[in-house]
């Protein structure tokens, strides 16, 4: 996660906090200092601020702070934790009193036999206090509970908290900015919200895997089997703009910039608003944006590396499939490098680098399968494809020129095979 809309209204926002604070010498909105001493704020504790709009178009602002203030989470003020607190006493005050009675036995009678109860009463505990974790989604839906074997603190995190509160609302984020709290400085840095923790159900809550988000552009990396745009049909809507634009409902309803096959995981770029969304539509037109591909080939590819360049054009009685047409074909062009050769005790496989220099439908497909007689693996128009098996077709890295900075930005997705 390199960035999650560390907008300047929000970085703002931020300082104001922190500045409000010291002020008060109290963490509660409005400030009390005898009940809520800015003391309940630990040094280094990360403290997140969101700005959002509401449905009618209303600014608002939230503060969320990660884990619980001296063991204190509803704070007035700031968001509530992604649990009911009321569920969480129920199933956890019994625990705690019980390891609380084991711990004083072990450590004022010496009872060291019952340090395994007490670890395995503790697990016990945590495991029921995952379940009650439950995350609003992007559709309106529920994520329930937490992934198996969490880190410690997962869903506790301030971003998590502040995302939460965003989606159950149904108000749109326009910025996000957390820090590490300090009494004695200013904000030195901000961060992204942590792979770690966050990672792991922010994908479920915001209907996709956001590598990157500024107030401009968005950097997703699609999973197989999903489309990039919507298809035709309810059946087909379902797709990373539509999950894009549902979630972020300011952004224009084209805010996709360029595709990729359905089957095809990687990298794909959109956009927040018109300008930007015709900025990269033209360096995509213009073979400005430098983009490299992942893939597992069929069989043994003898040489190191190599170009193909074969014309491509709809095969209109084989829909969506494509042919190599010298005649009436576009001009389709990829180089290509051997990475190294795969064998498995039934047999071997080649996976390669792909750079292609234009951008034909299905042009990688094609060049696999007729340029080098060795389809992609998995590939169910060109090659062949077994029960539950994917298209190892992966958009790896991305380059390209950023809308509103001018700066090139490039961004990397490791290949999942």
């Amino acid at each position: 996660m390199i960035s999650f809309l560390l907008t300047e209204d929000a970085v703002n926002e931020a300082n104001i906090l922190h500045k409000t604070l010291l002020e008060n010498q109290s963490v509660s909105f409005p400030p009390d200092r005898d009940n809520y001493p800015l003391s309940l704020l630990r040094e280094g504790a990360m403290i997140g601020v969101m700005v959002l709009s509401t449905k009618g178009g209303e600014r608002k602002v939230l503060y969320g702070f990660s884990g619980a203030m001296s063991g204190r989470y509803d704070i007035p003020g700031w968001v509530n934790p992604c649990f009911s607190l009321s569920l969480f006493h129920t199933t956890f005050d019994p625990y705690d009193k019980e390891i609380h009675r084991l711990t004083d036995l072990i450590e004022k009678e010496g009872r060291e036999d019952l340090k395994e109860e007490r670890r395995k009463l503790s697990a016990e505990a945590q495991e029921k206090l995952n379940g009650i974790f439950v995350f609003s989604a992007w559709d309106g839906g529920k994520v329930k509970g937490l992934p198996p074997r969490p880190r410690t603190g997962t869903g506790e995190c301030a971003g998590l908290k502040l995302m939460n509160t965003a989606l159950r609302k149904g108000w749109e984020i326009k910025g996000l900015a957390e820090f590490k709290w300090s009494k004695d400085k200013e904000i030195e840095e901000f961060f992204p919200p942590c792979e770690e923790r966050c990672g792991v159900l922010m994908e479920e809550m915001l209907g996709l895997k956001y590598l990157y988000l500024d107030k401009s552009i968005a950097v997703v990396d699609k999973r197989a089997g999903m489309l990039s745009v919507p298809g035709r049909g309810i059946e087909k809507l379902d797709s990373v703009s539509y999950r894009f634009h549902t979630l972020f409902p300011s952004t224009p309803e084209v805010c996709h910039v360029h595709r990729l096959d359905m089957d095809t995981s990687g990298l794909l770029v959109l956009a927040f608003d018109k300008e930007s969304v015709k900025d990269l539509m033209l360096q995509f037109e213009n073979r400005e944006v430098q983009k490299t591909y992942i893939a597992l080939l069929e069989g043994v590819i003898e040489e190191e590396r190599g170009d193909i360049d074969m014309p491509i054009r709809l095969d209109v009685d084989h829909r969506p499939r494509q042919i190599v047409d010298w005649e009436h074909g576009k001009k389709a062009v990829t180089h290509w490098e051997r990475i190294r050769v795969i064998t498995t005790p039934e047999e071997r496989f080649t996976l390669v680098r792909f750079y292609p220099h234009t951008g034909r439908t299905h042009q990688l497909r094609v060049h696999a399968a007729e340029g080098l007689k060795h389809p992609i693996v998995g590939d169910n128009l060109y090659g062949h494809q077994r029960d539950g098996e994917r298209l190892m077709l992966h958009a790896e890295t991305i380059k390209f020129r950023h809308p509103k900075t001018k700066e090139e930005v490039e961004f990397t997705s490791p290949s999942p095979f």
